[in-house]
């Protein structure tokens, strides 16, 4: 049985205080230019806007040319993430290689059926013709007075008999190689699954070894923290107060590899530029993890409602 492929680790960062904020397209880059362009991902804001306001009943941000903006940045991977999109093109190749034999095997191991059934009925046939022609010769030896005619007559039916069997036999010979070869033909096939399967395992290990030192970043919301000091007296006594606060100023995209993943990508940044954090909940856009329904289809669980709730 086939393991499923490991793909690398997407993940987001940083959190923001919470507040309402406008928000606009910046830089897209170039190398995104037969993929993206700006109307289309106009289109994304307006559909992650729709999927907040609809599941919170607020107002999280609006689009505006005086907003935070939003740079498509083309960020090239890393000798560890070309190493691992070469082992997952080898373990696709390999799956499919593995599947195109599974499928095949049916069909070959019916015909090698088939054939061999033939092969039972043709050397049942030799068999009795065999035991025929030895019948007949019993029966010739147990009569002793032939004429030298008669005599000439047996010798050339025997003859003639034997000449049938020996082709028959030479025929199912033929034959039995044939399916042999087949047989031979098959076994390999299923030594070479076996190989390719043993192969797909080592990779497939040797995948999730590499991906537990790799993080691929793709979105972040980017910001400084404003120090804020305040001097004061308490009870005749001087006190210094600190306040620290994170502005979140832009949001930037490293990659993505469809517009649906794109829309999660940016959703989940949003939502830390207005100051939402991580929730370790599964299936959740807040997860560090890019979660696949996310990309499927847009929309906050429970979880994440809760989280926007207590954070905006």
């Amino acid at each position: 049985m086939l393991k499923k492929i490991i793909f690398p680790i997407l993940i987001f960062s940083t959190l923001a205080n919470a507040s309402f904020e406008k928000i606009k397209i910046g830089k897209i880059d170039n190398y995104y230019k037969d993929k993206i362009n700006h109307q289309e991902i106009r289109n994304i804001l307006n559909e992650i806007e729709y999927t907040f306001e609809s599941q919170l009943d607020m107002n999280i941000f609006d689009y505006s040319q005086d907003g935070k903006v939003i740079d498509i940045l083309y960020v090239p991977p890393s000798k560890l993430e070309k190493r691992i999109d070469k082992k997952i093109k080898k373990l696709r190749f390999k799956k499919a290689k593995v599947e195109n034999i599974q499928n095949s095997l049916p069909k070959k191991l019916e015909n090698i059926n088939t054939e061999k059934s033939f092969l039972k009925q043709e050397r049942l046939i030799l068999n009795k013709k065999i035991e025929r022609l030895n019948d007949y010769i019993k029966e010739v030896n147990k009569q002793k007075n032939f004429s030298k005619d008669e005599y000439t007559k047996i010798k050339a039916y025997i003859k003639k008999e034997q000449k049938k069997i020996k082709y028959s036999t030479s025929t199912l010979q033929r034959n039995q190689r044939k399916v042999q070869s087949k047989v031979n033909a098959y076994n390999q096939k299923v030594n070479l699954q076996n190989t390719l399967i043993r192969d797909f395992t080592r990779l497939n290990n040797e995948l999730e070894r590499m991906n537990r030192s790799f993080k691929k970043v793709k979105g972040n919301a980017i910001g400084l923290k404003e120090v804020t000091s305040k001097v004061f007296y308490k009870n005749g006594k001087k006190v210094k107060e600190k306040t620290v606060k994170n502005v979140m100023n832009k949001i930037e995209v490293y990659g993505f590899e469809s517009k649906n993943e794109l829309k999660a990508i940016i959703a989940h940044e949003i939502a830390h530029l207005v100051g939402i954090p991580h929730i370790d909940d599964k299936d959740a856009l807040m997860n560090p993890i890019l979660q696949q329904n996310q990309i499927n289809q847009l929309s906050l669980t429970k979880s994440d409602i809760l989280n926007f709730r207590n954070n905006f």
